[in-house]
């Protein structure tokens, strides 16, 4: 959405009904391009320690498009207030240069969880700002129009900066909550001070008595009183478990609100998945529409699409063709694994490679698995294997120059690997590492080394039991299928 905020002549000075409520709102403006500019560049940095193709980067970005357009509309809107009379300028470098020393304070991780409380506390107000009209005025002025479009897209993806946090840069909880609470006494500081000052602009220019700023402010608190209490509690509920505290991904007005179509690949389909390739990957990444449909005629069974019914667009694609231990023993790259078509007198494997997955959209991941997990078992798949990059090795090497890469691959942290990549797989099912393999495929973040992991497909030791069950009645254990992968 691109707004134009333009606030002439003092009859629009007090917009929101009383000086109090205008004053707040504009308070929190002045707050927005510096505040903004941290969040952004906090996710952005976050957001390099996600596994390659993590649906959550698609999020980050979408955060990103939306935070950048509100810095935007804000600058504009804080320029009226200056042209007003106000101290704008001067307000708004005092918190540029706050917000540069947090974040030469900060290490990322602490600047992640700053900017997860950030989030969560502007989505807190942003609810209450939308709650009928008690905060902010609903008619058609353009301060209106901005803030409700505003609060609406703070309260849709404040979940995103959540997620990134559970997911790369979990703090500790106490930590946690230290910055919560510093986050809010920024917030209530500088509304405050910055509310202080409009008030003063004004009264030192005739606009407003100390009687009538009196009185605006204590009308809004004795009116607010239950939506302040509400408040009170959604703030104390920042102190629950992390996971307790994420929404599922596209939780508002994001959520798909479309049922997804899951089918096998044709070649057809090459077209809306080479744009799919080309959304997620680098040009020397992708694969090539001659690749997918080699994919596709050798093994069309085991190259799945998901799909939108509404515009066609492909929204996931996965592919896997089957393997035996000795050629994933033999095979020296991802190439050499991935390779279709030259496998005759192989001996039959019961197990897979997966070759690719492109998603754009998480919902899509999950049906793609909810719709393979019962074929696998009918079919008698056992086990899937992966080819993954250690994109944490490179920063890992430049300290430890001298111990094998073998202690990267193999580390741990609270349980889990401590490459993000290696991580994202482990909680998908694949905790099994198998090889390390030097020169395996291009990727300077991993110094050209590639893991290959193993998961099982969960109940395929019962698989001479599943070859005689309905495929309609596996289907209906599709809930298990979001730990296959």
């Amino acid at each position: 959405m691109q707004t134009v905020m333009v606030v002439s002549g003092a009859s629009e000075r007090f917009w929101n009904q009383t000086p109090f409520r205008s004053y707040l709102f504009n308070a929190f403006s002045l707050l927005l391009p510096s505040g903004e500019q941290f969040v952004i560049r906090a996710m952005e940095d976050a957001a390099t320690r996600l596994p390659e193709g993590a649906p959550l980067q698609e999020e980050v970005a979408q955060f990103v498009r939306e935070e950048r357009a509100h810095q935007r509309a804000h600058r504009l809107y804080n320029t009226q207030l200056a042209a007003q009379g106000y101290n704008a300028v001067a307000l708004e470098a005092r918190i540029g240069r706050a917000v540069q020393g947090l974040e030469q304070a900060l290490a990322w991780k602490e600047r992640l969880a700053l900017a997860a409380a950030l989030e969560y506390l502007t989505a807190l107000i942003s609810r209450q700002a939308l709650r009928g009209e008690g905060w902010l005025v609903h008619n058609a002025c353009r301060q209106s129009s901005l803030w409700r479009w505003h609060c609406e897209e703070e309260v849709a993806h404040h979940g995103v900066a959540l997620r990134l946090l559970n997911e790369v840069g979990q703090v500790g909880y106490g930590r946690r909550l230290g910055l919560y609470v510093l986050a809010s006494l920024i917030l209530l500081g500088d509304v405050a001070r910055h509310t202080w000052d409009f008030f003063q602009t004004d009264r030192a220019q005739c606009r407003l008595t100390w009687g009538g700023g009196v009185r605006s402010a204590a009308e809004f608190v004795l009116r607010q009183g239950m939506g302040l209490a509400r408040m009170a509690v959604g703030w104390l509920g920042y102190g629950l478990p992390l996971h307790r505290l994420v929404p599922a991904p596209h939780a508002g007005r994001n959520a798909e609100k479309t049922r997804i179509e899951v089918r096998p690949l044709k070649a057809r389909d090459i077209p809306r998945l080479l744009v799919l390739e080309h959304r997620k990957w680098s040009d020397d990444q992708a694969a090539s529409a001659q690749a997918m449909a080699q994919r596709i005629a050798a093994h069309p069974q085991l190259c799945m699409g998901a799909f939108c019914p509404r515009t066609g667009e492909a929204l996931a694609s996965l592919f896997l063709k089957p393997i035996s231990a000795a050629q994933l023993q033999g095979a020296r790259t991802w190439a050499d694994c991935a390779e279709v078509g030259s496998q005759d007198g192989a001996q039959p494997s019961r197990d897979l490679f997966g070759i690719s997955l492109s998603s754009v959209s998480p919902q899509g991941v999950e049906a793609i698995f909810a719709f393979f997990w019962p074929r696998a078992l009918k079919a008698g798949w056992r086990q899937i294997y992966l080819g993954s990059p250690v994109p944490g090795l490179a920063r890992w090497r430049r300290s430890e120059t001298h111990a094998p890469v073998e202690s990267y691959v193999y580390a741990t942290r609270r349980g889990m690997p401590q490459d993000p990549q290696l991580r994202y797989y482990w909680q998908k099912g694949f905790k099994t590492i198998v090889a390390c393999k030097p020169d395996y495929f291009p990727h300077a973040a991993s110094l050209d080394y590639g893991v290959v992991v193993r998961g099982r497909i969960p109940l395929s030791s019962l698989a001479p039991l599943w070859r005689h069950v309905p495929l309609p009645w596996l289907r209906g254990m599709q809930r298990c299928m979001a730990r296959v992968l």
